[in-house]
């Protein structure tokens, strides 16, 4: 099951006497379009996709931790060698600095191989990335430690796109993944 909420905005560009696009200089600049950039484009039946240059990064991806609340079977933990640890407060800041100094700034995708919101300060830190930087921010979860009150408070945190991943789709089946697990049959948020 995937949950999605996604903001999205709508710009016109206008193509000039020699068929030339020419779009509002607040897109060129979030994109990174510059004089000279080379951009691809897809065309389909109706459409035209625009992508970013390759030379600008889109996406960073921010682990908070390696730990997480489940034991999945299916996890490639159970046969990793590494220590459990969760990003630091100074570890974040250098992060985000670093944010600040790219141009454009890419949006901040927070997940990974751990439960991103088994780390206490996730949703400050998306806060933070919403009020400082202003750019999409993503996360994935595993789920079971949402709860009203914190669903509330990654929207409240800006939140854009919120993946929940889950493996199954029958009590049953979450047990055959997931040990010890006991999932409520509905849910309701």
């Amino acid at each position: 099951m995937t949950i999605l909420s996604v903001k999205s905005t709508t710009a016109w560009a206008e193509v000039d006497e020699n068929g030339r696009l020419i779009l509002p200089p607040e897109v060129a600049r979030q994109y990174g379009l510059n004089p000279g950039s080379k951009v691809r484009l897809d065309e389909g039946t109706n459409f035209v996709r625009m992508h970013r240059p390759v030379t600008h990064l889109t996406k960073i991806y921010i682990e908070p931790t390696v730990d997480c609340n489940l034991d999945c079977i299916t996890c490639f933990r159970n046969a990793w060698d590494q220590p459990i640890g969760k990003m630091t407060e100074a570890t974040f800041e250098s992060i985000l600095n670093g944010l600040k100094q790219m141009d454009p700034i890419p949006s901040v995708y927070f997940g990974g191989i751990g439960e991103p919101l088994f780390h206490p300060r996730t949703i400050e830190w998306i806060r933070r990335i919403k009020q400082e930087l202003g750019v999409k921010v993503e996360l994935i979860t595993n789920g079971t430690t949402l709860t009203e009150k914190k669903s509330r408070e990654l929207i409240d945190a800006g939140l854009d796109v919120l993946w929940v991943s889950i493996d199954g789709a029958t009590p049953e089946s979450y047990t055959d993944v997931r040990m010890g697990l006991n999932f409520p049959t509905s849910w309701q948020i």
